[in-house]
């Protein structure tokens, strides 16, 4: 752990095989222990860190749980452990319904609060991708963007396409978010994208965003993953990247630089919210 307003940060990145759920919990746990040895305050898994369920249309049912429940707990007790901030999404069963969720878990082990995925992947035409994909056809989208206060400061949670939505990230920081969490499975071969969405959201933003990926073919759907996992500061500087192997990064960030950039540039003091009436609308 660091001093003052410093934190360590991690990204774990890993190859989640579809049904096999407690190969992949073994896995975490490990790459969990890494990131606590390392003084962690604050981890990001990727999107449905569980598993993906591209392989079988019907495998999200049988990959879906309740919140909490076992995979929620197994990252409380890590949690607890060490005495850091766990997020990742998992695909969440509730009411009879699903969705693509992110909770956050505190270093007493209880869930903060829960993102739920509020921008789905629906790509059906996608020619790069056997089959296309409408994350629509299984889950159930949010409708809310929160901002999470711990006591590492404020927390907004974003996963994988809502990347491409830079209103989500401008949201998140007039709610005072400092860091921005996106726990993604974005899509081979698109590391073009993913690495600049990445920079433009953290720069234009004037925050932290630490990101985590699946990474490499998941064996099952075929289905390729860019990986990168990495944290970029409020210049849009990459601070830390994933090597194209499982593995987890760790990084030391200082939540003052935030406040220094916006001295430098004060980019939020400049908007004109008056003109971007249109962005709000249908």
């Amino acid at each position: 752990m660091a001093n003052g307003n410093e934190l360590v940060v991690s990204a774990i990145q890993i190859t989640a095989v579809d049904g096999e759920i407690e190969a992949t919990r073994e896995k975490v746990s490990r790459l969990l222990d890494v990131a606590g040895a390392r003084g962690s305050d604050l981890v990001v898994l990727p999107e449905v860190w569980t598993g993906l369920a591209y392989s079988e249309s019907d495998l999200y049912r049988e990959t879906a749980e309740t919140i909490p429940g076992p995979s929620t707990d197994l990252l409380a007790a890590k949690a607890k452990e060490y005495g850091m901030h766990i997020v990742g999404s998992i695909y969440e069963r509730a009411n009879e319904a699903y969705y693509n969720a992110a909770p956050l878990i505190d270093p007493s082990g209880s869930i903060v609060g829960k993102y739920i995925k509020t921008h789905l992947f629906d790509a059906p035409d996608r020619t790069d991708i056997r089959k296309g994909i409408r994350e629509s056809d299984k889950v159930r989208a949010g409708n809310d963007l929160p901002v999470f206060e711990t006591a590492i400061g404020k927390i907004g949670v974003s996963v994988c396409s809502d990347l491409r939505f830079p209103e989500v990230y401008r949201v998140l920081t007039l709610k005072g978010a400092r860091i921005i969490v996106c726990a993604s499975a974005f899509l081979s071969p698109r590391f073009d994208h993913w690495e600049f969405f990445m920079r433009a959201r953290a720069a234009e933003n004037q925050v932290f965003v630490v990101a985590s990926g699946q990474y490499g073919v998941e064996p099952k759907s075929g289905i390729g993953f860019v990986g990168r996992s990495m944290i970029v500061d409020p210049w849009g500087v990459i601070i830390a990247t994933a090597p194209d192997t499982e593995c987890c990064i760790t990084t030391t960030i200082d939540l003052d630089f935030v406040d220094e950039i916006r001295s430098r540039y004060p980019l939020m003091d400049q908007r004109r919210p008056a003109l971007y009436g249109m962005i709000g609308e249908e």
